[in-house]
């Protein structure tokens, strides 16, 4: 959001201002200020001239889908108040047209823009079942500490809004979905992502589990499945539960809670070591009532910060809170864990989220269709779902790069546009393998970076990652011993065919590490 003038611009702004409050034109826009026009204009006149500026910089087919579902609450030269129908759509013009806006809604004098979620009349009188929660109006008196400015609720969807059909008419039905609770959207400590709710995490077979842990966590907090640790590939739900979570307790009214990366929790730890303010750092974390730390990966090779976070986790579970964890790999797989650290997550309850199912990924789409206000195709819906299996994030993004090709292109979203906007993602019904996609699934599963891989390293974990890369290459794609060795580090043709030997009579004698291959492989194959 644009709060004000830079430099030059601010006292140009200001000599601008004091020529319209004496009735002299913008000397930008050649235009009076719309409060000093207001006995020949309307407000929706004035930013009517907004969206035609807009509409000249994008196209008409970006005026009529996007431009189209903002309403003028209100314009003057402290604010631009603008209520849009979700928070789908208000993100979405944030990040595609938020510069543009600004910049044209600055040229006029005007002051910066605000953005508010309000229900449409016809939501309100329909009186219909309510899916994704109720949408409350913002208030805009006051600005949260936590930098959220508006108090917003999810978005309202309505029953009555109309099916996605395929392009004969028929009416596709979908498997029923659990949906998870309406759960307002507060303002919540910095870290939390406004999008990630409980009433948008979609329940599949797939994720259901610890969905339901989760939700008997939020109810009874540390009197069962202490810690949890959630574990299972990037992009399947693990921040998504855990931020939701962390929001859920603080609406609750609980304010001992804190969400915070492996990472983060580190540097936090190193900071009072070098500042010698161990016993401040201590005293905050220690004291709380639940503690949510994501990527416990990040963790690897710190010794120190391993010990500070195992004596925390005692402590916080002796004085009744709860702990929740989560990670790409299960706790036994956590080769960089010290063995106390390993066996106290495991004393836990341990669940893992796999990728989502046909029907959660048909009903992922469905949802976010309904935000965007789109009517998509049944059979384009289906297209995606039945191509993009391995997260929810590839799907997602799969569905948005849609949508911007059918906004930039002006072209109506149909199967032919969906197979070649996502030809690249998706090839002839099949997933698209590359060893760069295998590097970076083989790297997630051994938490370590995937350059490392590519590297020289010759430590166990590091030796043992590349060796099952190199075998996954071997027999998931078409390139030879050649190719797969100079791309993992320049190695040789020797070098990649005794790796892939390797692998091949180590999987017949562990069971474990069999197990995790062939893990690997179905992830990769979709």
């Amino acid at each position: 959001m644009i709060s004000g003038y830079i430099g030059s611009e601010k006292n140009e702004g200001s000599e601008s201002r004091q020529r319209v409050r004496a009735g002299a034109k913008n000397p930008v826009t050649s235009e009076v200020r719309p409060e000093i026009r207001a006995a020949h204009s309307t407000a929706e006149e004035i930013f009517s001239s907004v969206l035609d500026q807009l509409e000249g910089e994008f196209g008409p087919t970006t005026r009529q889908r996007w431009f189209q579902k903002i309403k003028l609450e209100q314009a003057n030269e402290e604010l631009v108040l603008l209520s849009v129908p979700s928070a789908f759509v208000r993100d979405y013009l944030q990040k595609n047209y938020g510069d543009s806006l600004n910049r044209i809604v600055r040229q006029q004098g005007l002051g910066p823009v605000r953005w508010k979620i309000s229900a449409s009349k016809s939501d309100n009188a329909s009186g219909s079942g309510n899916v994704l929660g109720t949408a409350a109006e913002a208030s805009s008196n006051e600005e949260s500490k936590t930098d959220v400015s508006l108090i917003l609720k999810a978005d309202s969807t309505s029953e009555s809004k109309p099916r996605f059909s395929t392009n004969n008419g028929s009416e596709k039905r979908r498997p029923a979905m659990a949906v998870a609770p309406a759960i307002s959207v507060s303002p919540v400590p910095a870290g939390i992502r406004r999008d990630l709710t409980l009433d948008r995490f979609v329940v599949g077979k797939s994720n259901r589990v610890a969905y339901s842990a989760v939700l008997d966590v939020l109810r009874a907090p540390g009197n069962s499945f202490n810690p949890l640790f959630l574990h299972g590939g990037s992009g399947l739900g693990k921040t998504h539960l855990l931020q939701a979570l962390t929001r859920q307790f603080f609406i609750q009214g609980e304010r001992r809670i804190r969400y915070v990366q492996c990472e983060k929790f580190v540097q936090l730890f190193v900071r009072a070591l070098q500042q010698k303010t161990i016993p401040q750092f201590r005293e905050d974390f220690r004291s709380l009532k639940v503690l949510v730390i994501d990527d416990v990966q990040m963790i690897a090779g710190k010794k120190s910060s391993q010990e500070e976070l195992l004596e925390t986790i005692d402590v916080i579970n002796q004085s009744g809170g709860q702990v929740l964890l989560a990670c790409d790999v299960p706790p036994r797989r956590c080769q960089f864990l010290h063995q106390h650290l390993k066996n106290r997550f495991s004393a836990g309850l341990v669940v893992r989220l796999d990728p989502p199912d046909l029907e959660t990924r048909l009903s992922i789409l469905e949802r976010e269709s309904i935000r965007s206000g789109i009517q998509v195709p049944g059979e384009v819906l289906d297209f995606i779902a039945d191509n993009i299996r391995t997260s929810v994030r590839e799907l997602l993004g799969a569905f948005v790069r849609l949508l911007a090709q059918s906004d930039l292109a002006g072209e109506v979203i149909d199967l032919g546009l969906a197979q070649r906007c996502l030809e690249p993602m998706v090839r002839s019904g099949q997933r698209v393998i590359t060893l760069d996609v295998i590097v970076e699934s083989v790297a997630r599963r051994w938490s370590i970076p995937p350059e490392e891989i590519k590297s020289r390293s010759r430590t166990r974990n590091t030796s043992m990652a590349r060796n099952v890369a190199i075998y996954l290459a071997k027999i998931l794609t078409n390139q030879s011993n050649l190719e797969i060795g100079a791309a993992l580090g320049g190695r040789s043709h020797a070098t990649a065919s005794s790796s892939y030997r390797k692998i091949r009579e180590k999987i017949n004698e562990d069971e474990h590490l069999r197990e995790e291959v062939n893990r690997l492989i179905r992830e990769l194959k979709g």
